[in-house]
């Protein structure tokens, strides 16, 4: 005589492969669900497009006017200065370190020129890595960008690049 069907191997391990692939997906849809946000489409994707074109207008302005900087960064000092396209008034400028994979890192400072035509700022006196350092004046006309590894003893040209844009 048979063994009924429900007390056999093989049912049970057919029944048990469908089972495992709704437990995982299930598992899968809630980890989506609940630590998910992360859009990889943009809502108003003209408008982000936009946007794109008038930061690239700014780097090419500031290639236009021929703006570079000489960047130092070490023991908690960073110091800016004009090595091209110094304008005749010079203005606050805000610069914007955007470290590469790590968002609590980044900071923005505020500089003001000193007598001497150097722009001073405190920075993290520990600071190391690759940082992206973002200069715009205070009107936003121009911006210059570049990528640097932390920290910079000796003087270091920043010129205006469309990385990272």
């Amino acid at each position: 005589m048979q063994k009924p069907w429900y007390k056999q191997f093989w049912p049970w391990f057919l029944i048990a492969l469908p089972v495992t692939v709704m437990c995982v997906c299930a598992t899968i849809i809630y980890l989506s669900a609940s630590q998910g946000g992360f859009s990889m489409v943009v809502d108003d994707y003209y408008k982000r497009g936009k946007m794109i074109n008038a930061v690239i207008e700014h780097v090419e302005k500031a290639k236009k006017l021929g703006i570079s900087f000489n960047v130092t960064a070490h023991n908690g000092k960073f110091t800016l200065q004009y090595a091209s396209g110094q304008p005749s008034e010079l203005s606050a400028l805000t610069v914007e370190f955007v470290h590469a994979t790590q968002s609590t890192k980044d900071f923005t400072r505020q500089v003001t020129v000193g007598a001497d035509g150097v722009y001073r700022t405190d920075i993290p006196a520990d600071i190391s890595g690759k940082y992206t350092i973002t200069v715009t004046p205070h009107s936003a006309d121009w911006k210059v960008s570049e990528q640097f590894y932390f920290p910079l003893d000796k003087a270091t040209l920043l010129e205006p690049n469309l990385y990272g844009v």
